[in-house]
């Protein structure tokens, strides 16, 4: 049961790092002026585009979350 568990952990971590690396680089890449001109439009837009050049890590997330959870009903 520790190796399922250190095994969803290591990927979980992996898929974590991508996406942190990639929110640094957005963070140094706002442009203060649109910021303030429409804050929640800016943001959201920013957001959005996040989530969408991540949604593979976020499925691989949510695929390897429901295969960790099946197998320790398996093994409970």
């Amino acid at each position: 049961m520790a190796r399922l568990v250190h095994k969803y952990l290591d990927k979980l971590e992996i898929t974590k790092l991508k996406m942190a690396q990639d929110a640094d680089k957005i963070l140094e890449a706002i442009n203060i002026d649109e910021l303030l001109k429409d804050p929640e439009k800016y943001l959201s837009a920013l957001g959005k585009a996040f989530l969408e050049e991540h949604n593979k890590e976020i499925e691989v997330g949510f695929k390897t979350g429901e295969k960790f959870a099946e197998e320790v009903l398996k093994k409970s």
